[in-house]
């Protein structure tokens, strides 16, 4: 790697200070204009975005050549010479002059640089963000299209191919002491609103030329959904339903009643709070976002990129495929391999993704691992009073970590996840568009009234109307470092508007088994159309959990009816059987035991298990009928006294 693509380090100099160097005034411009580019790029984001820039720029080149190429062949002019190149343009000299540089033959138009912006005194400053945002850099005022006071000899054109950049405008070289920079120079409005551009760069080479592009409230441009057959989109009903969606509010931390906004630099020494504040919001059924829980070096996704997470070129992958699912809804899968689907990311007339690539090196990360009651309690701590039998279902491990791997443009219909569990994702490269549903009428919804209202989500568009009178919606955009943890039974849509990879896991929590209790029972009654898919290793999951509570930690909260639901589930299994799936053998070494515990703990606080039912089904939690109210904590002591016997040694 370039000693000045490490931003550890600084970048090496060829002429040290240029005042005692014998450089001619041009040679010691473009030194400057070298030592600005490099210390730009030693910022990871600021590199990627140069690179993305210069290519689309390279592209909108070619086009505007290829165009007047045509032009000149219908006209009948021949144009310029080959290799001469077009008459060059004046660049600005005065405030009464306005001629445009107009492009070379060998490359697009490249970013000037003003030398007060090289730091003239030769000390370069540290990369890295600054106090206006990581995505701002400065820009000379001059740019941003002020008045220009005297005219001034031509600043030479940058020759460097990694900054091709259109600039707003023709720039002047002043003196230095004519030109005010401002003190903590920003991005245009311009410059800002196209590094948000998520459509020019891909258009024509990973997605089809005639993709329609949307803007959403975030500020950010995409590409719709479009696969040409025949001269007609076949993803329009795609397209039209993204369209929709982008029209719901970006989820901001001042705002959104909904979910809880962190940013992980706050928390960084402080991981016990950090899940305490987390289980906090996900008990009463709110979204977690944690911005840059890690900082992802920007990466293209290819092949090599995959083989460095440990996945071969002939993996073999189940793919979901756009096209195939407008003529089959519920069976959209392929079989391909991991290669074979890379390379299908460049053609414009296949959009795609991989649910579910295997990926048991990932999970959550340390700071967060004790989320995880169903490994951390449930397995971990459980195995010598209880040994694993010969066997044990493997989703019980496989769904703790995965991956997705998606080309632009894919659009995932509304959804909740499956068997009741939380979901975390955490983007490395690339983007994602998530939206989060809740009833606005939630506290008031009795359990089989949620169940019978919950399939409009699944037809976004046809709906709409219905659906923005019942359901606040709201999106998160997930750059990468960004993690989403959604609580159990969260009704959810992704639009993936550039090719993204992402990690991420399914899991349990004794705070939120109220709402898994309440997700599964939705499962068992529209589980054909609300799930994405099912597994079967949940309950031996649920029996650990119960197994571990005679010796559970003191730090970890308990609440009435996350246990109550928790014991339920355990109790009455059939009742939570996903439909459209078989029954699969409930009874392991697990099974009496967990029925022994949940059954001392029952009679305890609640007498028998009708009454257990009636009270976490009550309608009378701080006057509320909430389905989602996590109940009243439950003394530790008493519990401890109760289970007393099933801790003997």
């Amino acid at each position: 790697m370039p000693q000045h693509d490490q931003p550890d380090k600084k970048p090496r100099l060829q002429h040290a200070d240029l005042s005692e160097s014998n450089l001619t005034e041009q040679e010691k411009q473009r030194e400057r204009q070298r030592r600005w580019l490099a210390n730009e790029k030693r910022d990871p984001a600021r590199a990627q975005e140069i690179k993305e820039r210069n290519a689309a720029n390279k592209r909108a080149w070619r086009k505007r050549k290829k165009e007047e190429k045509e032009k000149a062949d219908q006209t009948g002019n021949a144009g310029p010479a080959e290799g001469q190149g077009p008459a060059k343009k004046q660049r600005v000299s005065s405030p009464e002059t306005h001629a445009e540089a107009g492009p070379s033959n060998s490359a697009p138009d490249d970013i000037p640089i003003n030398p007060i912006l090289l730091n003239q005194e030769e000390t370069l400053p540290q990369a890295g963000p600054s106090n206006s945002g990581p995505d701002h850099i400065p820009i000379d005022p001059l740019l941003l299209n002020q008045e220009i006071a005297a005219p001034t000899p031509t600043l030479p054109l940058m020759r460097d191919a990694e900054v091709m950049t259109d600039a707003p405008e023709p720039f002047v070289n002043l003196p230095v002491e004519t030109i005010p920079v401002p003190s903590s120079p920003t991005f245009s409005t311009l410059t800002n609103l196209d590094s948000r551009d998520r459509a020019t760069p891909i258009i024509g080479t990973q997605v089809h030329e005639k993709s329609d592009t949307i803007d959403w409230s975030d500020g950010s441009t995409t590409v719709l959904p479009c696969i040409m057959r025949d001269g007609v989109n076949i993803c329009q009903e795609d397209a039209d339903t993204v369209a929709f969606f982008a029209s719901l509010p970006e989820s901001l931390p001042e705002t959104s009643k909904n979910v809880v906004h962190l940013h992980y630099k706050d928390w960084r020494t402080k991981s016990r709070q950090l899940c305490d504040e987390i289980s906090a919001a996900i008990r009463v059924n709110k979204a977690v976002v944690i911005r840059n829980i890690s900082t992802p070096e920007p990466a293209t996704l290819d092949l090599d990129y995959l083989e460095d997470r440990g996945m071969s070129d002939l993996m073999h992958v189940v793919i979901h495929d756009a096209e195939q699912r407008t003529k089959d809804f519920t069976f959209p899968h392929q079989h391909a391999t991991l290669e074979e689907f890379v390379n299908n990311i460049h053609d414009p007339n296949k959009i795609q993704c991989i649910l579910d690539v295997g990926y048991g090196q990932g999970g959550l990360p340390s700071a967060l691992s004790t989320l995880d009651s169903g490994i951390v309690n449930g397995w971990n701590q459980t195995t010598v009073d209880c040994p694993v039998g010969e066997k044990v279902h493997p989703d019980n491990f496989t769904v703790h970590s995965w991956a997705l791997i998606h080309s632009p443009a894919f659009w995932t219909h509304p959804h909740h996840d499956s068997d009741g569990s939380l979901t975390f994702v955490q983007v490395e490269t690339g983007e994602k568009k998530w939206g989060l549903w809740r009833h606005v009428h939630e506290d008031m919804l009795t359990r089989t009234h949620l169940s019978e209202i919950a399939p409009e989500l699944t037809d976004l568009y046809q709906n709409r109307k219905k659906i923005q009178e019942t359901w606040h919606g709201e999106i998160v955009t997930l750059l990468p470092g960004d993690m989403l943890i959604q609580p159990p039974g969260q009704f959810h849509a992704v639009y993936t508007p550039v090719t993204s990879f992402a990690t991420g896991g399914h899991f349990y929590n004794y705070e939120t088994m109220h709402l898994t209790e309440l997700s599964r029972y939705i499962d068992h009654k529209q589980g054909r159309t609300l799930t994405n898919q099912v597994h079967e290793h949940s309950l031996e999951t649920f029996q650990r959990m119960v197994i571990n509570l005679p010796r559970i930690s003191r730090r970890i909260k308990l609440y009435s009816r996350p246990l109550i639901a928790l014991c339920i589930m355990v109790f009455d299994c059939n009742k939570y059987v996903a439909a459209g799936t078989e029954k699969p053998k409930f009874k392991t070494n697990t099974t009496k035991p967990a029925h022994d515990i949940a059954n001392a703990i029952i009679k305890n606080f609640w007498k028998d298990l009708k009454n257990a039912t009636s009270v976490y089904r009550k309608k009378q939690i701080h006057g509320s009928n909430s389905q989602t109210h996590p109940g009243e904590p439950i003394s530790r002591d008493e519990l401890l006294n109760c289970l007393k016997r099933f801790t003997a040694l």
